[in-house]
């Protein structure tokens, strides 16, 4: 499966990490990932998403990612988190498959956290 599509919910949010690690930036735009919530997991000190229904987690889709951009994000991201294909929800009404990066084993004492992005609703 060919997927050119990342899905992010935290620091890759930041363009300017982005194009620090992977030298230019990507096209991204808001979308939301249905059926996973997004908490804190003090223990690595970042965001992460699992799996809950009636669920959202609002972040936003990057275009382009090619084989090389992955390998970079995956050193990135490192053995703590794992990458997985989803579906996600653009503002613009369109479904697109994308990669998302989950923990590589179940979150242990996280916190939930309200994640808005602009022009995306936070659902009921």
């Amino acid at each position: 499966m060919t997927v050119s599509r990342l899905f992010v919910y935290g620091t890759l949010k930041d363009d300017a990490v982005v194009q620090g690690l992977l030298g230019h930036r990507l096209f991204g735009r808001p979308a939301v990932l249905l059926g996973y919530r997004r908490a804190d997991d003090p223990s690595i000190g970042y965001p992460v998403i699992s799996p809950e229904d009636g669920a959202r987690v609002a972040g936003k889709v990057l275009d382009g990612v090619d084989a090389r951009a992955l390998e970079i994000l995956d050193a990135y991201e490192g053995d703590r988190y794992r990458r997985i294909v989803v579906r996600v929800d653009t503002i613009e009404g369109r479904t697109l498959e994308a990669y998302v990066y989950v923990p590589a084993a179940a979150p242990s004492n996280v916190r939930t956290t309200p994640a808005r992005t602009p022009g995306v609703s936070p659902g009921p």
